[in-house]
């Protein structure tokens, strides 16, 4: 196939991208129909599903797994289901979806979400839609929210395994969001201060070092003395904060959610720095305050990052604590200035220095509310 134009290779991958979205439905809505009306607790229904793992070539426990999620989507989600057929949507996406909303337990749930979940996963990533649908599952249902986080909290434990060269993998599995996110910033700010010429580690490498260099200290005896604090950013609705209802809270980075409970008691017993994202000391919008020079002030910095979550070109989940503050329309002719700044990691920012690509904005990443800094 000669094809003439940019344009029209777009085009190409494009339809391309349909098709194999199409075939996607036409075998996950197969599968569905070869095991309607079959109990999901019955031989036959097993035996089916192991017919269908054989057809596909795939796991019987994947066949299950992309069974329930599809049903979920079938069922309460009309608006997705339809995408999905029409080939809007491709089977990850929905796996995704059908994955978070098993979550829900309202029917007037499902129906406030089903067109916005289309809509969003057409236009999205799959990474982008999977922090999406978290973010969404907490607010429309909160009381879940918090039962869900008990249920896990309370298997959380570390594992180690060994691989068979010398190394192995250290997990640790249902820990509170906002204790992991305080171990990585801690790990991400003693990494970026060594500054040895000689020292030819990545960054990830001194992080996983200094991990493993800090539990090397665990001593029993621990007198329980603390490290200085990292703030860890996390947005919350002024409403959670009175106690008028249990809305959660959400990371910098729209990347996980704290239930309401968790958030006062942190704001009670933590004393957290308060701080209004959109307000600065004068009453000023500071995201539409225009400031002197290239450089934004550090409280600019701060509302940009929070405001974007992540690095602003298409796709990117580089949180935007890691990226840098570009200028839209570049100095002398763009302002310094929320409406003119944006975060975009270094790999972005030169390519759109050069002109090799151009970020966008979606309003998905605009502040909720309140913020609170947790130090």
């Amino acid at each position: 196939m000669l094809i003439a134009t940019a344009d029209e290779g777009l085009a190409v991958l494009a339809g391309l991208r349909r098709e194999s979205a199409v075939a996607d439905f036409r075998r996950i809505d197969g599968m569905l129909r070869y095991l309607d009306g079959i109990s999901a607790t019955g031989y036959e229904f097993a035996a089916r599903v192991s017919t269908i793992a054989q057809a596909l070539g795939w796991s019987e426990n994947v066949v299950q797994n992309r069974v329930a999620e599809a049903q979920a989507v079938r069922e309460q989600l009309p608006a997705t289901w339809e995408a999905f057929g029409e080939g809007r949507l491709d089977g990850q996406r929905v796996a995704e979806v059908g994955r978070e909303m098993a979550k829900l337990a309202h029917a007037q749930s499902f129906e406030r979400l089903d067109g916005r979940i289309a809509r969003y996963a057409e236009s999205h990533t799959v990474g982008e839609l999977r922090s999406w649908l978290k973010r969404r599952v907490a607010m429309a249902e909160p009381e879940h929210a918090a039962e869900r986080y008990e249920d896990l909290y309370r298997e959380r434990s570390i594992r180690v395994t060994h691989s068979d060269d010398g190394t192995g993998d250290l997990y640790a599995n249902h820990l509170p969001s906002i204790v992991l996110a305080d171990i990585e910033a801690r790990l991400d700010r003693a990494a970026r201060a060594i500054h040895d010429p000689d020292d030819e580690r990545t960054l990830d490498q001194k992080r996983a070092d200094l991990f493993v260099g800090a539990l090397g200290e665990i001593d029993p005896a621990h007198d329980g003395a603390k490290a200085p604090a990292v703030a860890i950013g996390v947005m919350v609705p002024a409403s959670t904060l009175a106690g008028v209802d249990d809305q959660p809270g959400i990371s910098a980075d729209r990347d996980w959610t704290i239930p309401a409970d968790l958030v006062r008691e942190l704001a009670t017993e933590a004393n957290p720095f308060w701080y209004r994202l959109l307000v600065d000391e004068t009453g000023e919008d500071i995201l539409e305050t225009v400031y002197s020079g290239r450089y934004p002030p550090e409280h600019l910095r701060n509302a940009i990052r929070f405001r974007d979550g992540t690095c602003r070109y298409p796709g990117c989940r580089v949180k935007a604590s890691r990226c840098e503050v570009d200028h839209r329309i570049p100095v002398p002719y763009g302002p310094t200035a929320g409406f003119n700044n944006w975060s975009l990691c270094k790999r972005h920012h030169d390519r759109k220095t050069f002109r090799a690509a151009l970020p966008t904005h979606d309003g998905e990443h605009w502040p909720i509310g309140d913020t609170i800094l947790i130090e």
